[in-house]
């Protein structure tokens, strides 16, 4: 690993003790406000749970066993990598970010106006860490907002508008915008991606603690991720008592935003009107549906006969399929706790990025 390299993990991990306790900095807790001012779904206490994480993810040793089995070469301003970066939950782009500076190229982010101001602040953070120097605006050109490069930091530029001038590009968005991207972006290197979803495998054996951390995983950020948990695969006869009552702490606590109830409260009048059959525990549903991505305040499930032919299942799906959570899966209550090598629909970016050369 090369000696640039060093000092940007360096800068990273000065960076993640920083965002471990971001919610103690007044000025953090300003730009909060601001964002939860753009997207009514960020609270802050969803802002500051997305900075810990990935403050908690930003360590030395971290970075360093990530990185190891990679081979860098110095990028410098060669390249220059777009980001269109989606808004569903806080620094939801953050990874993308990270992967292509670590790598050294220029960067310009097209930030969703869902999620404008979380990223510029931080990294305004990242260059006064580096330089010593405060920086906490960067140069307002023609609707973007500039970094230069400063130490072994390249330049980066934010903006809500159109990208340009750039090598390469990392688009995230719904099924619409995908067609929007394959359109306009497909001539250039790229990784594109389309919503997805996650469902969790019970066989029921899960502990309490099982059930609360599945409760995490699919109403934290409100469900909004795709890493959050939409569809249940569980045994036929699976007793829903017990994990009704594990959502109730997080359903009740989303139920206080008003734009949650009112999905709860439409979607059980929807049901009602249609006389589905489902469960409710006065702020979450759960219906059965062969679905995978369910709406806000809702979890669809899906019974299975045997192992078998629930791999098949899981198999089929596995093209709208973001994680899994379960036992021998991805651990219950660690969906939205990502580690550095989780990467996005399972394609390598780091790898992608490396290979675009100087």
């Amino acid at each position: 690993m090369n000696e640039i390299v060093k000092q940007r993990i360096r800068a990273f991990s000065l960076l993640g003790a920083y965002m471990r306790d971001a919610m103690q900095d007044p000025g953090f807790r300003q730009v909060s406000r601001k964002a939860q001012g753009g997207n009514v779904f960020f609270l802050p206490a969803y802002v500051d749970r997305a900075v810990r994480v990935w403050g908690e993810a930003l360590t030395e040793e971290n970075l360093g066993l990530w990185l190891e089995p990679y081979r860098f070469a110095d990028l410098g301003s060669h390249k220059t990598v777009a980001l269109v970066m989606a808004g569903n939950i806080p620094l939801v782009g953050f990874h993308d970010y990270l992967c292509a500076l670590l790598c050294g190229m220029d960067v310009q982010v097209k930030l969703s106006s869902k999620d404008a101001h979380l990223l510029p602040f931080l990294h305004a953070k990242l260059l006064e860490l580096v330089s010593g120097e405060e920086m906490q605006e960067g140069m307002p050109v023609g609707g973007r907002l500039e970094f230069p490069a400063v130490g072994c930091i390249p330049s980066v530029a934010f903006t809500k508008d159109t990208v340009h001038g750039f090598d390469a590009i990392i688009a995230t968005g719904s099924g619409n915008t995908f067609r929007y991207f394959e359109y306009y972006f497909g001539r250039y290197p790229h990784l594109l991606r389309r919503n997805r979803s996650s469902c969790a495998v019970l066989d029921g054996t899960e502990s309490e603690d099982d059930l609360a951390g599945l409760a995490d995983d699919a109403l934290s950020y409100f469900g909004l991720g795709c890493r959050n948990v939409s569809k249940l695969f569980v045994p036929e006869g699976y007793d829903f008592a017990s994990f009704m009552r594990a959502l109730l702490p997080l359903s009740s606590f989303s139920a206080s935003l008003a734009a949650y109830k009112d999905n709860y409260d439409y979607h059980k009048a929807v049901y009602l009107v249609d006389r589905l059959e489902f469960l409710d525990n006065g702020s979450a549903l759960l219906l059965p549906s062969a679905g995978l991505a369910s709406p806000m305040s809702v979890l669809y499930y899906e019974y299975y006969q045997d192992r078998e032919s629930l791999e098949r299942r899981l198999s089929l799906m596995e093209g709208g399929l973001q994680c899994v959570a379960g036992k021998g899966r991805v651990p219950f209550g660690t969906v939205q706790s990502p580690g550095l090598a989780d990467y996005a629909d399972g394609v390598d970016t780091l790898a992608f990025l490396l290979g675009l050369g100087g």
